[in-house]
């Protein structure tokens, strides 16, 4: 039995200031809707360097300091393991400017669930706001947080 496998690694940040979080409405075809910036990791990248650089690359802020708080797992449609490593972060400079990626907005906790979220967003959120729940792990059999 191998202990190597296939998988994707990716990040999302959830950036706060001052009650508002800012949000990214993705055009992408695949995974349209509301969500937080992020993308994927580049090979020999670390994890908090891919988070800076993609936040920096669809929002034109730097973000400082950004916080691990959870991650997501699945498996794709070629059964690759993906993986999602959640960040936070409230300190960053530079003005939010929107990418080719969607259209960024500052949302309060309250205005983003009520918007149209992407596909099975709203499954993740706890793991950004419930600080006992650190992961999500969806498949076709169960879809849970711990």
């Amino acid at each position: 039995m191998s202990r190597t496998e296939p998988v994707t690694l990716t990040n999302m940040c959830m950036i706060e200031q001052d009650g508002r979080i800012l949000a990214i409405d993705r055009k992408d075809p695949v995974w349209p809707g509301l969500t937080f910036p992020g993308g994927h990791v580049e090979d020999h990248e670390s994890f908090h360097d891919s988070v800076v650089r993609e936040i920096k690359e669809e929002t034109n802020l730097t973000i400082k300091n950004p916080r691990l708080v959870g991650v997501k797992q699945f498996y794709d449609h070629e059964d690759h393991r993906y993986i999602v490593f959640f960040y936070k972060a409230s300190e960053f400079s530079g003005e939010v400017k929107s990418s080719e990626e969607g259209k960024l907005i500052w949302v309060t906790k309250e205005e983003l669930m009520q918007r149209k979220l992407a596909y099975n967003f709203d499954h993740d959120l706890p793991v950004f706001f419930d600080e006992n729940i650190s992961e999500h792990l969806l498949d076709a059999a169960r879809d849970e947080l711990f």
